[in-house]
């Protein structure tokens, strides 16, 4: 029995043997694991303060925007209104101007036309031949 004793003793150093290796090497990969934490850390915490910078930044931006919306509002307003005012006027102009123009230039075509027909029939009155003694011919 004692051989089946050295045989068991054996296999059990074998089988501690085994588990040193493989708590060795647990162990060392937990230590590069633990590395990459730690660099990992080390970038978040660079990042956190980018953030940082950036949200104050931003905060800095918001403040001077929030300082400067309410006069842009006010000549926004004043925009408006003169430009309400501008359209007002318009109308009123146009509406005092429109009729007297229309009517002038009724009148101005009136007279071309008036006097284009009288300046054709002259023409034609002369190059037939008509003397100016209502119709008749001058060798009559």
């Amino acid at each position: 029995m004692p051989l089946l004793l050295e045989i068991c003793f054996v296999i059990v150093t074998i089988a501690v043997v085994a588990i040193a290796i493989a708590i060795v090497r647990a162990l060392s990969r937990l230590g590069k694991t633990t590395e990459q934490i730690d660099a990992l850390a080390l970038e978040v915490r660079e990042w956190v303060g980018q953030v940082k910078h950036v949200t104050s930044g931003a905060e800095d931006l918001v403040t001077s925007v929030r300082e400067i919306v309410p006069p842009i509002r006010r000549v926004v307003g004043r925009f408006e209104a003169i430009g309400d005012r501008t359209a007002q006027l318009s109308d009123a102009l146009l509406e005092e101007v429109e009729r007297p123009l229309r009517t002038a230039v009724a009148v101005a075509r009136g007279v071309r036309t008036g006097t284009a027909h009288f300046l054709e029939r002259i023409t034609n009155r002369f190059h037939r031949g008509r003397a100016a003694t209502n119709g008749g011919y001058g060798d009559e």
